[in-house]
């Protein structure tokens, strides 16, 4: 069974600190135990305790428990004196418990609503005192407004304009494919193979049931492992230790039978074989500096053919006076053929990083080049 643990409350009128909770009387100045609150010393309210710790505190025996009611005292609304509850008028001024409705936890919800009406009626510091402060909603739109301006600035662009074409480059590329044999082996012969061999190999392994084996599997579960204690306020001078179980994980076994399966091999016919593929061999390849872009001329072998054909034109425009690194551009051929040697041009380019493009001077896009690293 818990026990009453003995409350302390300090007067609000001399100031006397630590008055035990079954004083109704301030022994300082005499002022009726009122409008105050209990506490327990060296304890936090909701601070939890081992059972040992209980015995720091001053626990009431059975005897001294009798004495106090299991209810909260009553409040004088004449004179501001508690009282308890077993006493039917105030032991300060004799007024009948009838005239007095409020109890302690009523008078402290009372005195906490009275001290926040006090605050508010505090008078504010003047406008021409307080610090300039901004709304919530101002600062959520001054941050709103420099995203916006960031992303209008990054998506920008940026047009170069002292630019002079200063060469052109074109590269044309034919691929030469060779047909070869291959040796090769499948599970199924390909059209146009010639078969060289077949053998039955080991394909794959079937899981198949053999048996059932007990096991132990493992779970977890919460387990008792010892109380602890809060101290609640009576609202009498006294505190009651209430209980509340911890609990602890453990990890326990249950035996489950799991099936067990074998590997049992899998043969197929495997197919040995002759193939003959169209395989990449070399490249031939023609470039040159001007407009008169031409294919390589190319002679085949035996057993040779043209395979994929690749082409690449480009341009390289240099800063006037020098003031950046040459840079080159591939373009596509139509549009290459429509710049010269000493052409100015315009490059535009998105702050973000976007692919540049050829533009007039406002940036409005003619063609898309891609930079050559």
């Amino acid at each position: 069974m818990s026990k009453l643990v003995m409350g302390y409350w300090d007067c609000p009128v001399c100031g006397a600190k630590e008055i035990r909770g079954d004083v109704t009387n301030c022994p300082s100045c005499g002022r009726a135990r009122g409008d105050v609150q209990f506490y327990v010393k060296g304890y936090q309210e909701g601070q939890n305790l081992r059972e040992e710790e209980l015995s720091h505190f001053e626990q009431l025996d059975d005897e001294k428990a009798q004495t106090f009611s299991k209810n909260p005292d009553w409040y004088c609304s004449f004179c501001n004196s508690l009282n308890s509850d077993n006493a039917k008028f105030c032991n300060n001024c004799g007024s009948s418990r009838e005239d007095s409705e409020a109890n302690y936890f009523e008078m402290l919800q009372k005195k906490k609503e009275r001290e926040a009406a006090e605050a508010a009626a505090q008078p504010q510091p003047s406008s021409a005192q307080a610090k300039p402060s901004r709304s919530p909603m101002k600062i959520l739109l001054l941050i709103l407004l420099a995203v916006i301006a960031l992303f209008i600035w990054m998506n920008g662009n940026k047009t170069s304009g002292d630019l002079t074409v200063t060469g052109l480059q074109w590269v044309r590329n034919i691929n030469i494919e060779e047909n070869r044999m291959y040796q090769e082996s499948d599970w199924s012969l390909p059209a146009g193979a010639e078969q060289t061999d077949a053998r039955s190999e080991l394909h794959h392994y079937d899981k198949v049931f053999d048996h059932y084996e007990s096991v132990q599997v493992p779970y977890t579960e919460q387990v008792y492992d010892h109380d602890e204690y809060t101290l609640v306020d009576n609202g009498n001078g006294t505190f009651s230790e209430v209980s509340h179980p911890v609990y602890r994980t453990e990890t326990r076994y249950k035996t489950e039978q799991q099936a067990v399966y074998v590997p049992v091999p899998r043969y197929q016919t495997k197919y040995y074989y002759n193939i003959w593929r169209w395989t990449p061999s070399r490249d031939v390849t023609a470039s040159g500096d001007d407009h008169n872009a031409v294919w390589p001329e190319v002679e085949l072998g035996e057993n040779e053919r043209e395979g994929q054909r690749t082409e690449a034109y480009a341009f390289t425009v240099e800063h006037i006076g020098g003031k950046e690194a040459p840079a080159t551009y591939r373009i596509a051929e139509s549009d290459w053929m429509n710049i010269n040697v000493n052409d100015k041009l315009y490059i535009t380019s998105k702050r973000t990083g976007a692919l540049p493009f050829i533009s007039d001077e406002k940036g409005n896009k003619i063609a898309d080049i891609v930079q050559v690293k």
